[in-house]
């Protein structure tokens, strides 16, 4: 940016349009406006008027489209103080020497533009809504999947609502619920225990009246305890006879009593 041209040039002035991209693709800004251009006495040899002209609105549009290249569609104004900060004052752009210019421009969205605009905003804000949504997932996630067995089962039955064939428990025990809270101590204790109860269980079908003795045993076993009264003792059936208890299974007498 230099000083304005001295009294001595001739001055030119002439109605200058252009569409300038935004950094939208598809969307571009409207400039519309006037445009003024001198040309030194000296140099009319050389810059005939119509390519003075020329050289002024080439120049105009390569500044014009790199301020407003760098400008979103919402960002209109500040496009706007930009170019005029840039193109209001005298200059002389450094492709052509010699030649000076100045514009008023007025920077526009375009009706069309601005629905374009519009609707990538739309697209923009249902894709960072999703995001969102993504995001609180994983926070209940983290928050409760990860203590919960039986959430953890529902969250892994849901991710396979649309495709059952590839839903596979093997997966999530080996994957998922390592991750839950409590999934270890449950593992190495409770599920240890009930698989091992299931194994005498199904033992004592081998003999026909073992569960019967088995669970006299246990039954005088748990009064012993003082837990009878709360343990969800099964219905008497046809294959359980009624056996009475070996003397093994007879309480021990306390101290007191003896």
């Amino acid at each position: 940016m230099t000083e304005r041209p001295g009294p001595w040039w001739r001055r030119r002035v002439g109605r200058f349009k252009a569409y300038w991209p935004t950094c939208l693709p598809g969307v571009r800004f409207l400039a519309h406006g006037t445009l003024t251009h001198l040309v030194p006495h000296r140099a009319t040899g050389t810059y005939h008027p119509t390519t003075a002209r020329a050289a002024a609105r080439l120049a105009l549009d390569e500044l014009g489209r790199g301020i407003a290249g760098r400008h979103r569609p919402e960002e209109l104004e500040c496009a706007q103080q930009r170019l005029t900060l840039a193109v209001s004052a005298w200059h002389s752009p450094d492709s052509h020497p010699g030649l000076w210019l100045r514009a008023r421009l007025t920077l526009l969205l375009p009706q069309q533009d601005a629905e374009r605009a519009q609707r990538h905003q739309n697209a923009l804000r249902e894709v960072e809504l999703r995001l969102a949504q993504d995001r609180l997932r994983r926070q209940d996630l983290a928050r409760t999947v990860c203590t919960d067995r039986d959430s953890a089962r529902l969250w892994w039955l849901e991710r396979h609502l649309d495709d059952l064939s590839a839903l596979s428990w093997a997966s999530f025990r080996d994957t998922i619920l390592p991750l839950v809270g409590t999934s270890v101590t449950e593992h190495t204790q409770a599920e240890r225990l009930a698989h091992s109860l299931l194994y005498v269980w199904e033992r004592l079908d081998d003999v026909p009246g073992r569960q019967a003795r088995f669970m006299a045993t246990a039954r005088t076993l748990f009064e012993q305890m003082g837990w009878s009264d709360r343990f969800p003792w099964p219905s008497p059936s046809g294959d359980l006879e009624s056996v009475a208890p070996s003397p093994a299974t007879v309480p021990y007498a306390t101290e007191d009593e003896q």
